[in-house]
């Protein structure tokens, strides 16, 4: 489910790979996908990657395994039962992952948002993980992904609380929305939830900091208060 052929980790593989991946886990034209993980945006990761080839059928499960288990619900250890090849077809027609160049494009321009996923501190360039150089792509805002969930809980927060979020960076009127954020993950949780809240015009930057903050292009941090 990834681009073995990239120097980077997590890069969108081509069509065809992805189909062969996808009928190998047992993925049909008529096959109902759900999506689950410990963190969601490995699930809405994967369920963005669906649905930018072209397959809608696909649906999270809000909570992931701890929400499914709280529930009551049972669970089964050992190797999973066997699964029997199907044909999956992947198109390309959806558009939903970008690379660096409309991302400095948007640098600037009043019609595009560019979001960032990752923790304030990273935005900041003061402090966390960073993928070369410190800091954010200028003019970027931040939504961080891990704040998208209940951490008792692990389910999404009410979509009126994430909308508050998406609002105050002005998200959901603008005319086009990219997120990024170290690898193309996280930000895939900001792009699940925009698209629940109705903002469909929305591309992942697919290498996100890890190409950006590795060139020569611009980046932007907070100055220290002295």
């Amino acid at each position: 489910l990834s681009d073995p052929g990239s120097p980077l980790r997590f890069t969108l593989p081509d069509a065809e790979r992805f189909a062969t991946a996808m009928g190998w886990l047992g993925a049909g034209a008529d096959t109902y996908l759900v999506l689950y993980a410990d963190q969601a945006y490995w699930a809405t990761r994967l369920w963005w990657m669906l649905r930018h080839f072209g397959f809608d059928r696909a649906s999270l499960l809000d909570g992931g395994l701890r929400a499914w288990q709280s529930a009551g619900h049972s669970v089964e250890a050992g190797p999973a039962a066997p699964v029997t090849s199907m044909n999956f077809t992947s198109t390309t027609d959806k558009d939903l992952f970008c690379d660096s160049v409309p991302v400095q494009a948007a640098i600037g321009a009043d019609d595009i948002v560019t979001i960032n996923a990752l923790l304030p501190q990273q935005h900041a360039g003061t402090g966390g993980a960073h993928y070369g150089r410190p800091g954010r792509i200028p003019g970027s805002v931040c939504v961080p992904a891990r704040n998208l969930v209940d951490r008792e809980t692990g389910r999404f927060r009410p979509l009126e609380d994430l909308q508050a979020d998406f609002d105050a960076v002005g998200a959901l009127n603008a005319p086009k929305v990219i997120t990024y954020c170290g690898g193309g993950i996280a930000a895939s949780g900001d792009a699940f939830i925009l698209h629940l809240l109705g903002q469909d015009n929305v591309q992942i930057y697919d290498a996100s900091l890890q190409e950006w903050a590795r060139s020569d292009l611009p980046m932007e941090t907070d100055t220290p208060v002295v």
